[in-house]
């Protein structure tokens, strides 16, 4: 049933359409003409058609065929102004229903935005764009050595984002979301046999212990160096799209 506050839309509503009814709908226009030709009429099609044959009949009977002329008779116009009320009345409840349709699909985008919202968050504070991670994505040269609370961050996102609990609701957000993920993770797996600890501590390098200190690396070391720095730079450029993506699509 409707709430009040409904019903007073609707009769406010069914007041300007009577006054300005909007005639989009092809059955209102269909129901409208149809009840206009009805008033326009003098004689009803089935009347005329009906006195017609019945008179024909009576005046050749025994006789030469002769037409009958075509009796005039009024027409009720409560025929015709019922159909254009008709017609009015279904355009005014066609377009409440697609407003309240409207409305529904606008409410449910809200929510769906409240819960986007809030995972986005959630993602900024375990993947910052000012936190441990996204600065040595963007700076770091991995020919040098790094401390592995470097990853903190990057280790985070691609442990603790690959369920369903961490999808987005919207489509365009969630892929590229799903893309970031792939990347991040290909880059720590890569890094990970790589990577080479020094002296047993938090400290790591990507130069094997039987080239560190050499001018010249081998070419499947400077290999290794160039594809690491590029995967870093390609997850440091999807990691601030998707954060510019997010904060235009939900406006936060």
């Amino acid at each position: 049933m409707f709430s009040k506050e409904e019903i007073k839309e609707l009769i406010k509503k069914a007041s300007n359409y009577w006054l300005f009814p909007d005639f989009t709908n092809k059955l209102t226009w269909y129901i409208a003409l149809l009840g206009g030709t009805i008033l326009a009429t003098p004689t009803a099609l089935k009347e005329i058609f009906y006195n017609f044959l019945v008179d024909t009949v009576n005046l050749n009977s025994g006789k030469h065929f002769t037409l009958a002329e075509l009796q005039s008779s009024s027409v009720e116009p409560l025929v015709g102004l019922g159909l254009i009320a008709l017609a009015l009345m279904h355009n005014l409840v066609n377009k409440f229903l697609l407003q309240k349709t409207s409305e529904f699909a606008l409410e449910e985008s809200r929510e769906r935005q409240l819960i986007d919202s809030a995972l986005f968050r959630k993602f900024l504070e375990d993947f910052p764009s000012n936190g441990y991670t996204v600065p040595f994505l963007r700076d770091h040269d991995l020919g040098g050595s790094y401390h592995d609370i470097n990853l903190t961050d990057i280790n985070k996102f691609v442990e603790n984002w690959d369920n369903v609990e961490h999808h987005f609701l919207d489509k365009e957000l969630e892929g590229r979301r799903a893309e970031l993920w792939r990347k991040c993770r290909t880059f720590t797996y890569f890094l990970g046999m790589n990577s080479y600890d020094l002296n047993g501590g938090r400290m790591f390098s990507c130069i094997p212990d039987s080239c560190r200190g050499a001018w010249d690396y081998p070419e499947h070391v400077d290999q290794a160096l160039r594809e690491l720095n590029e995967k870093a730079t390609e997850c440091y450029e999807l990691h601030q799209s998707f954060v510019m993506l997010v904060r235009q699509k939900l406006k936060c």
